[in-house]
């Protein structure tokens, strides 16, 4: 398993005392002697609480002045002051609150490096920065490979023992083992599988589905999803004319078989038009990622029947400096898309930008990388999208998180 989205924790509630509903034996039954150094020590008992109160949300808070530093906060599990949250779940073609059955569509980002990153004040500072666009899912790698408690030994071996303890891990933060956490979104088998050639294919949908039923055997309280870029395979030749090119049918992937897996809960698809389509003119682009985002719409509503995640939507951050072309409207494609999917309460779960940073992660950029706040344009675009999923249909969202921009 590779990859994981979560949804962060982040509001505080109301820490209650149990009040006490007898005396307890040997304390002065009837408000003699006792009852004066009894209200001393109720007085000291409250007065330690708070103190441990105010400890806890100042160390939860204040994690260090610059996120780069390394270091930070202490980070207390204290369950009791987590906000309730409950687990997404699916109804036909679309994500669901599983509490109220109330459809839930995605807006999100990638930042593949926080593991990596060893750093809990960058992490911290990125959900942070999400979380004031109103992004509600992050996806990120839960993976090493090779060194120490890796997951991945060597090319092809993997440590059981590193898998199994990931979904039994408890969250740090909230206490609670990660299988039975709820701000985690759902679990990705493999980030963009591919082979040398097509006569590997019935090995790799062999995997998915061994893979996919193993997970639920271990964590049925999540979704799971492949992790495909959702090219098509050569078994069903009118889509093949949606790849960008005749490569993308050679790989051994293919977008309707590996997704219709029992235990596979909903379509990935990754669009990266400026790396497919190098040499075209930017309308070009704009035309095909609106028929690739389209087919894989109609297919996953009425073939699938599954809802379906763009999880990786990138696109050159400096592909030219003299350019006057709107490069944010290749992102806005695809969220003009999900949106209108998302009116009709179809397939159309939700986009997660590639990839989002913040400052002292120079060392995870890639081409396609952003610190949003540094693009106004692309920030804007992002906050507009999350405003008008929430208003949409009239969600409660993010107690800390309210859109300012009219839908």
């Amino acid at each position: 398993m590779e990859t994981t989205a979560i949804r962060s924790r982040t509001k505080i509630r109301h820490l209650a005392r149990p009040r006490r509903s007898e005396r307890e034996p040997g304390r002065g039954g009837g408000g003699g002697g006792g009852s004066r150094p009894m209200r001393r020590e109720r007085r000291l008992y409250s007065l330690l609480g708070f103190l441990l109160l105010l400890a806890v949300v100042y160390l939860n808070w204040f994690p260090g002045r610059d996120p780069a530093a390394p270091g930070g906060g202490l980070k207390l599990p204290v369950p009791w002051l987590q906000p309730r949250m409950a687990f997404a779940g699916r109804n036909g073609t679309h994500f669901v609150d599983a509490a109220t059955g109330s459809p839930l569509y995605v807006n999100g980002w990638n930042s593949y490096w926080l593991l990596s990153s060893r750093s809990p004040a960058l992490v911290a500072e990125m959900l942070r920065r999400g979380r004031r666009m109103g992004l509600g899912v992050c996806r990120t790698w839960a993976f090493s490979d090779g060194g120490p408690d890796a997951l991945q030994i060597s090319p092809g071996r993997f440590s059981e023992a590193v898998f199994q303890a990931m979904l039994t891990r408890k969250n740090s933060y909230s206490g609670i083992t990660y299988c039975d956490e709820p701000a985690i979104f759902a679990w990705e088998l493999m980030n963009e599988p591919r082979c040398v050639s097509n006569s590997s294919g019935p090995h790799l949908q062999a995997w998915i589905a061994e893979m996919a039923a193993y997970v639920k055997s271990l964590d049925n309280n999540h979704l799971v999803t492949v992790g495909i870029e959702g090219f098509y395979g050569p078994g069903i030749a009118e889509r093949l004319g949606f790849n960008p090119g005749d490569w993308a049918a050679s790989l051994c992937c293919d977008f309707l078989q590996n997704s219709a897996v029992e235990h596979i809960d909903f379509a990935s698809v990754h669009a990266y038009p400026d790396s497919w389509l190098p040499k075209a003119r930017m309308e070009e682009k704009v035309r095909y990622l609106s028929s690739w985002v389209d087919s894989h719409l109609n297919d996953s509503e009425n073939i699938l029947k599954k809802p379906v995640l763009f999880s990786e939507v990138g696109y050159l951050q400096h592909a030219n400096a003299n350019t006057t072309v709107d490069r944010d409207i290749l992102l806005r494609v695809v969220y003009d898309k999900i949106y209108d999917s998302a009116r009709k309460l179809q397939a159309g779960g939700g986009a997660l930008i590639w990839q989002l940073m913040v400052k002292g992660t120079h060392m995870y950029h890639d081409n396609f990388s952003l610190v949003a706040r540094d693009h106004p344009s692309t920030y804007k675009l992002i906050k507009e999208h999350s405003c008008r999923l929430q208003m949409l249909h009239k969600k409660e969202g993010d107690p800390g998180w309210q859109c300012t921009i009219p839908p």
